[in-house]
């Protein structure tokens, strides 16, 4: 009877260390993007590494925000900045210059306004960036991956 009790609370034990294990990997700021077969066989994604603070919107206050892109020729595709502030996404870091380049080793990085989450978007160069978006598009068309991180706190 013992052992059995034994049995029962390690495996509680082991299902809260998953439950927590789960719960810290869902909150952390650095998601990888979901991927897309590329034209060229390889996996297409898009990382945020360098998260910017959350913040309330505005015109006043940019930080970096930067992260790299895979399997993708990176003459040929960008990155598209989104920061979600007021109910709605915003392009970064503005409608005039809403292109990231990826330098050959896969990098890219550009200023944003703060908001309270961020989206990277890897996208062909034929792609049109809205000003702003109620929701962020999915991956079909030019769109080829797509990744969101809470700003930190």
């Amino acid at each position: 009877m013992e052992s059995g009790t034994a049995k029962k609370y390690a495996m509680r034990g082991l299902w809260a260390i998953f439950v927590a294990t789960l719960v810290v990997a869902t909150l952390s700021p650095g998601q990888q993007a979901p991927t897309h077969q590329g034209g060229n066989g390889a996996k297409a994604s898009v990382s945020i590494t360098g998260v910017p603070h959350a913040g309330a919107g505005g015109s006043e206050a940019m930080e970096a925000i930067s992260g790299s892109a895979r399997g993708v020729d990176y003459a040929k595709h960008k990155i598209v900045i989104y920061a979600f502030a007021g109910g709605t996404w915003w392009v970064q870091p503005t409608i005039a210059n809403p292109f990231t380049d990826i330098d050959t080793a896969g990098k890219w990085e550009t200023d944003t306004h703060l908001g309270s989450s961020y989206a990277a978007l890897l996208v062909k160069d034929s792609f049109k960036p809205s000003a702003t978006l109620g929701a962020l598009p999915g991956v079909q068309g030019d769109v080829v991956a797509v990744v969101r991180v809470a700003g930190l706190r």
